[in-house]
């Protein structure tokens, strides 16, 4: 799952720590209600590790101090997948996990990207899945790199 975020240039090879705390805090439930949804390739054709069966990731939690907002924190995918509708099925997969816990759980979803030229296609990505741009916080990453935060309602 490092390499995904790696090869999709979401983190540096610095950053991962924090990536791999979050994945074992959720697997031993330090992290309450954090939750990652991994998507293999069923085929695994020219496979030689168990790991590179891993072809997509999505980690979501409940946003603090929030009613019942989430928010995906990660989301990404193999890139000779991009365009296939692998991400698409992923974010299907986590709404509809968010839906079926119901309104008690969740009302709605954020996402969090970046301004920059390299996130155009991930920002994309979210408004064709019916996400609507709701806030910039500028230089959030850095001098030019604004914080970008998608919202979507999760309707029963």
């Amino acid at each position: 799952m490092k390499d995904l975020a790696l090869t999709n240039h979401m983190f540096g090879v610095d950053e991962l720590d924090d990536f791999v705390t979050a994945f074992r805090g959720a697997l031993n439930e330090e992290l309450q209600g954090h939750h990652w949804y991994v998507m293999v390739d069923p085929d695994g054709q020219g496979v030689d590790r168990t790991e590179d069966l891993v072809v997509g990731v999505a980690y979501l939690a409940p946003e603090p101090f929030a009613d019942r907002v989430w928010n995906l924190y990660f989301l990404a995918v193999e890139p000779h997948l991009h365009g296939r509708g692998a991400g698409s099925q992923l974010i299907r997969h986590v709404e509809g996990v968010l839906r079926d816990a119901g309104q008690d759980v969740a009302r709605v979803l954020i996402v969090e990207t970046s301004s920059t030229d390299e996130y155009a296609n991930a920002r994309a990505f979210y408004r064709a899945r019916g996400f609507d741009e709701e806030a910039r916080i500028r230089d959030f990453y850095g001098p030019g790199d604004n914080k970008v935060v998608f919202w979507k309602a999760i309707t029963v």
